[in-house]
């Protein structure tokens, strides 16, 4: 009995270390999105030339020798880590509670199997879904639009971040439209749902997973009021992103042959665009 409670206290004090930690780190990762997300909500009002010079200025916080990573690297990585980790406690915890192959759930004659007790743990809240969604892709995202440059073989040679502005992004969507719209619009979503889910978590209030939630007998649901109002915001949110990027997609390029060139091979280069 004292060990269950002296372990059930270290894993208590350990969810509180890691829980900690993430909130910590995501006022940093916040200021990174807004600074970094500036850039494309520009183009709606001048062009690829304006968000170029939002980004590159955007740069001198995120891209220095020091802010990059301690300022962005690090709190992503601390925010990420410290999400699996707390979820992987607390799905372990659930999968054990629940009934194991041939036992039986109260009220129920039937047994769970193994893949029943891990579906019936998963993270269902919106926070955590859109987490891992921009788990995903994000290091796509990061790769293709910082490690991939740095290529020194030909036909890429070393493209420096002086030299990458939003002329890079301008090219992979109007010459792979689909997947670099997919991405793009899947990235920034959940993204954005993400921060606001996790500013209401950070002022006290928390989610609820929604499968648990019962329909309320008044007329308004204070709860479903919420989440609309916060999926509402989101949307209006990400739309002058995308609306950006839709600009770059339909002004016309300006691109040298060999500079293009230099572009497609580092698209090319990823996974996702090595196939036509």
């Amino acid at each position: 009995m004292s060990n269950a409670s002296s372990t059930q206290s270290f894993r208590q004090h350990l969810l509180s270390v890691l829980t900690q930690s993430s909130h910590l780190s995501a006022p940093f990762i916040t200021t990174f999105l807004l600074i970094h997300l500036s850039a494309p909500v520009v183009a709606n009002v001048g062009g690829s030339s304006l968000s170029s010079q939002v980004m590159l200025l955007g740069r001198e916080y995120y891209q220095t020798n020091i802010g990059e990573p301690y300022l962005v690297l690090g709190p992503l990585a601390v925010h990420a880590l410290s999400g699996i980790a707390r979820r992987a406690l607390i799905t372990y915890a659930k999968v054990n509670s629940l009934p194991a192959p041939g036992q039986t759930e109260r009220n129920t004659s039937k047994p769970f199997t193994i893949f029943q007790r891990i579906y019936r743990a998963l993270p269902s809240t919106t926070l955590s879904l859109t987490a891992y969604t921009a788990l995903l892709i994000l290091p796509i995202h990061f790769s293709l639009h910082r490690v991939l440059p740095m290529t020194p073989n030909p036909p890429v040679l070393s493209l420096g971040p002086s030299e990458l502005d939003y002329s890079f992004v301008q090219y992979g969507i109007q010459r792979w439209p689909v997947r670099t719209w997919a991405m793009y619009a899947v990235l920034v979503g959940a993204a954005i749902t993400h921060a606001i889910e996790g500013t209401r978590v950070l002022i006290g209030r928390p989610e609820t997973a929604t499968v648990t939630t019962k329909p309320s007998s008044s007329p308004v649901n204070p709860a479903r009021t919420s989440r609309n109002r916060r999926r509402l915001l989101a949307a209006v949110l990400t739309l002058p992103v995308l609306s950006g990027l839709y600009v770059l997609y339909r002004e016309p390029s300006h691109l040298f042959a060999d500079f293009g060139q230099r572009l497609e091979g580092i698209y090319k280069l990823s996974w996702i665009y090595s196939t036509q």
